[in-house]
């Protein structure tokens, strides 16, 4: 009877318990916590091995009850490093609806470990105002960190439907991060894809331009260096800063002109109007090879390869400027007398009346050298350009210009436009001096008639065509021996001037023209006219006396629309015609 009684009393009590467990219908049901899933590629352990610093990631969120809204993404190098989630939770979150992202982890050293964490959140949370990237703290309560500053403040936004729909565990992953060595190599051109190497020849500028990359993100390289010759100790190495990709080293002829072998160079970052003087890099060796090289270094401390300018199959040799005046030779390599009317333009400028003869030893920097007729010609479409003229020419163009006191340019009947148009305007424009005598093509492009404005003082260029029949025109192909290029105005002290009946050699004409292309000139209104043509004898065909040279009113820059080396005829004046604009309207004495 005992026995069968407490059968009966246990009986009833689960019956009661299990009365009170028991869901009805109509009851609401608690909402089911989403939960998370990382993906990232390795192996199926939890500890990964070492891995780069830029990660793509995936992954994705499950509600048992509704749907995932979004999730919150935190990253960081926590310490100790993370296995769960911490309590409280003081983690800094981003919102984001997306489910993958490429994070980069900020290495500070060549070895550390990062921990992604990733909690999904379901549509129980108010979301439709939350923007992508938007900081969210848990901790003291869920909150929009509008100031972030980690702290609960007036700007910030509470949160409170947040902690009811986030996972409560989250997926967690730790990352051993080793640092990914930073890499440097020389820009390339973007015409033909090829490195910009150094002219095998310069004087004391050349300018160097670079890219780095980094595994670990672009952003993570701190700094580059550089040094000439000899990397075997520290002080041989000059820093920059990891945003420049564009250095230029100078030496001014005050310390080039006292120095007989190695100098210390100024270095310059950026371009005109904007260049910027960095410091002073020692080891610059005066007429002999020379080698740049160059490292990259990153955050963590780890520098790249070196790399060498010039290549192991050029060479790059550094003359010493030592004349006054610089002579551009702008013609082709199918100008075969170039080197005879070089060595004529010596002979004339030696004359003692001309600083006494100074001048007669210039300096000479060829920049059609290299090239074709053809390839001249359209060299501004086809963006090639001597083997002599810097791949950037702003800057180290223009300050190999302002070595000299004086630029005397003589062409070929298509002028390097590009290299004089970003050369001489900032030469001139920063007090340099210039002679710049030139012909033009039977056939001329406009763009480059106009492109003339740019660095020398005209206005424009008649485009009159060149005819055989046709009398009274501004162009001639044939200007007869002995015509007179006479002065503008005599009172302003110009010698005449003749086509000559002797070659750049001394030797006779082999017939009674010269054959070249003449263009009437027509001046910027800051400028005046110098030299104009005699009229027409011996069977030419222009008409009136021809303007073919000007000079600016400040007087730094003198164009002849004629070969000067032709020019030396009967009272052998071209002498007289340097004298008169190197030391008269220049004033260099």
């Amino acid at each position: 009877m005992k026995k069968s009684f407490v059968h009966i009393v246990l009986l009833t009590l689960g019956i009661l318990f299990g009365s009170c467990s028991k869901h009805y219908p109509d009851e609401p049901k608690p909402n089911g916590l989403p939960t998370t899933r990382l993906w990232v590629s390795s192996d199926t352990s939890s500890t990964l091995g070492e891995t780069f610093s830029r990660q793509h990631l995936y992954w994705y969120g499950e509600d048992p009850d509704g749907r995932v809204a979004g999730y919150l993404l935190a990253v960081g190098n926590y310490t100790p490093v993370l296995k769960r989630l911490p309590s409280p939770d003081m983690l800094r979150y981003v919102w984001t609806t997306k489910t993958d992202s490429i994070v980069a982890l900020p290495l500070l050293q060549k070895r550390d470990t990062f921990t992604v964490v990733i909690r999904a959140v379901d549509n129980h949370f108010e979301s439709a105002s939350i923007p992508n990237g938007t900081q969210i703290r848990l901790f003291p309560q869920p909150f929009w960190d509008k100031d972030t500053n980690g702290v609960f403040s007036g700007s910030d936004v509470s949160l409170p439907t947040l902690s009811g729909a986030v996972d409560p565990k989250g997926a967690i992953q730790p990352f051993p991060i080793r640092n990914t060595p930073p890499r440097v190599q020389f820009a390339a051109n973007p015409v033909d894809s090829a490195t910009i190497e150094e002219p095998e020849t310069t004087y004391t500028v050349a300018s160097f331009s670079w890219v780095g990359t980094d595994d670990d993100g672009n952003n993570t390289i701190v700094s580059y260096r550089i040094a000439l010759n000899d990397t075997t100790t520290p002080n041989s190495w000059f820093t920059l800063n990891g945003t420049t990709n564009l250095i230029t080293l100078a030496v001014p002829r005050s310390v080039s002109d006292a120095a007989s072998d190695t100098v210390s160079a100024d270095v310059y970052t950026g371009t005109f109007p904007s260049l910027q003087y960095k410091g002073k890099i020692s080891g610059l060796r005066l007429d002999k090879l020379n080698v740049l090289f160059l490292q990259a270094k990153d955050i963590a401390g780890e520098y790249s390869l070196a790399r060498t300018m010039p290549s192991t199959a050029k060479k790059w040799y550094v003359k010493k400027p030592k004349s006054r005046m610089l002579g551009v030779v702008d013609f082709s390599d199918q100008r075969l007398d170039k080197n005879d009317i070089t060595k004529f333009y010596r002979n004339v400028l030696s004359d003692n009346s001309i600083l006494d003869g100074q001048l007669g030893s210039f300096d000479v920097l060829d920049i059609g050298y290299g090239l074709t007729d053809n390839e001249k010609k359209f060299q501004t479409i086809n963006q090639k350009y001597g083997s002599y003229v810097p791949g950037a020419m702003n800057p180290a163009f223009i300050l190999t210009l302002k070595l000299f006191d004086v630029v005397f340019w003589f062409s070929d009947l298509s002028p390097s436009i590009k290299p004089a148009q970003v050369g001489l305007f900032n030469y001139t424009l920063g007090g340099g001096k210039v002679i710049f005598s030139t012909t033009f093509a039977s056939s001329l492009v406009y763009g480059d008639i106009r492109a003339l404005n740019d660095f020398a003082p005209l206005d424009s260029i008649t485009s009159d065509a060149v005819s055989t029949t046709q009398d009274s025109t501004n162009a001639e192909s044939r200007i007869p021996v002995g015509t007179y290029v006479q002065p503008f105005n005599p009172s302003d002290g110009y010698p005449s001037l003749a086509f000559d009946s002797l070659d750049v050699k001394g030797q006779p004409m082999a017939g009674l023209y010269h054959n070249l292309t003449m263009r009437r000139v027509y001046k910027r209104a800051d400028s005046k006219y110098i030299y104009q043509l005699e009229p027409a004898k011996g069977g030419a065909r222009y008409k009136g006396t021809p303007d073919v040279a000007v000079i600016d009113n400040a007087k730094r820059f003198v164009l002849i629309a004629l070969p000067l080396h032709l020019l030396n005829g009967k009272q052998r004046n071209l002498s007289a015609f340097f004298r008169k604009v190197i030391v008269d309207e220049f004033g260099i004495r």
